[in-house]
C-alpha cells in the first residue's frame, strides 16, 4: 500500500530541479531549492463487499491501529455458521466411527482367540480342520473390517481439518473487514464513502505520516562527492528565522537530465543527480507543497 516518494506533481518536481547556485560568503556552500512532500499510503479494502462506514475525514488526525473503515461481513458471518453446524455434524460422524472401531477391535480380538484355541485342540480331535478354515477366515474378515473403519475416521478427521481451515479463513476475513489504519498521521484523501460498493484492493482512503516530510532537490555531478546519506543539511524554510536541520537519506544511482523549461540552453544537457532529504515536522510548521532551500 506503500507508495514510493514521487516528488509531487510534474511541477513540483521542475521547481524542485531548479538548482540556486547562491555562494555563501566563504564561496563553498550552496543552496538548492525544493518541495516539502510526504510518503503516502493507500490503504484498501481487502475484501469485497457493500462498504458500511468510513468514519474519518480528509484532514482527520488518526492513530495506528484505529478502525478508520468497516466492510459489509453479513455474508462471512452466515458462512461460519453453517461452518459451525458443519463441524458439529462431523464430531458426531467421528465419535460414531470411533464406537465402531472399538466395536470391530473387539470382535477381531474374540475371533483371534478362539482361532488360537480351536487350533491347540486340533490335533487332539476337539475341533475339525472346516472349523478353523471358518474361523480364520472370520478373522481375515473382521481385520478388513477394522481397516475400512479406521479409514472412514481418518477421512472424518481429515473433513473436519479441512473445514476448521476453511474456517479460519472466514475469521480472516471477518477480521480483515476492518480498515485499520497502518500509522499514526492524517487522511489526505478520502476516495469512497459509505453504501458504495467495494472489491478487493479498491482504494478507500490515503494517508500520511506528516511528522517527518521529505524535500528532493537535483545536484551537478561536481558535487556528488561532497555528501553522502546520512549527512545533516541545513533547510530554510520561508517566513522561518531559523533554519531546520535535515537529513539525506537517499542518492540517485543514475543520473538524468536537468527539466528543459526554466533554465537556460546551456544548462539543458546537463546531467544532475536526484537526492531526497528528511526533516522533522513535530511542529506541523511544514505544509506539502512548500517551497524550501536546502543549503550544502
Amino acid at each position: 500500500m506503500k507508495r514510493a516518494f514521487t516528488g509531487g506533481s510534474t511541477s513540483v518536481l521542475l521547481l524542485s530541479a531548479l538548482i540556486l547556485v547562491s555562494c555563501s560568503a566563504n564561496g563553498k556552500q550552496f543552496a538548492y531549492t525544493g518541495r516539502l512532500d510526504v510518503d503516502p499510503v493507500t490503504v484498501s479494502s481487502q475484501n469485497s463487499g457493500l462498504i458500511e462506514s468510513i468514519p474519518v475525514r480528509e484532514g482527520d488526525r488518526i492513530r495506528k491501529g484505529e478502525i478508520i473503515g468497516q466492510i459489509n461481513t453479513d455474508r462471512l458471518v452466515a458462512q461460519r455458521k453453517q461452518q459451525v453446524a458443519q463441524i458439529a455434524e462431523l464430531d458426531v460422524r467421528r465419535g460414531a466411527a470411533q464406537a465402531q472401531i472399538t466395536q470391530a477391535e473387539a470382535q477381531l480380538n474374540l475371533a483371534t482367540q478362539t482361532l488360537s484355541k480351536t487350533e491347540k485342540v486340533l490335533a487332539q480331535g476337539g475341533a475339525t480342520r472346516q472349523q478353523r478354515d471358518e474361523l480364520s477366515t472370520q478373522v481375515q474378515v473382521d481385520q478388513a473390517n477394522l481397516v475400512a473403519l479406521q479409514s472412514n475416521f481418518k477421512l472424518v478427521a481429515a473433513q473436519e481439518d479441512e473445514l476448521r481451515a476453511g474456517m479460519e479463513l472466514t475469521d480472516i476475513g471477518i477480521r480483515d473487514a476492518r480498515i485499520i489504519s497502518p500509522l499514526n498521521g492524517v487522511v489526505l484523501n478520502k476516495y469512497h464513502f459509505a453504501g458504495e460498493l467495494a472489491t478487493a484492493g479498491t482504494p478507500l482512503v490515503e494517508l500520511a505520516d506528516l511528522s517527518v516530510m521529505a524535500v528532493e532537490i537535483y545536484l551537478p555531478l561536481s558535487r556528488l562527492s561532497s555528501i553522502k546519506v546520512g549527512q545533516s543539511v541545513s533547510i530554510t524554510v520561508p517566513g522561518e528565522s531559523k533554519p531546520r536541520v535535515g537529513t539525506i537519506y537517499w542518492i540517485s544511482s543514475e543520473s538524468e537530465f536537468t527539466p528543459k523549461t526554466i533554465l537556460t540552453q546551456e544548462t539543458r544537457t546537463t546531467l544532475v543527480y536526484g537526492v531526497k532529504i528528511r526533516v522533522g515536522n513535530s511542529d506541523d510548521a511544514l505544509k506539502i507543497g512548500m517551497p524550501v532551500d536546502v543549503r550544502l
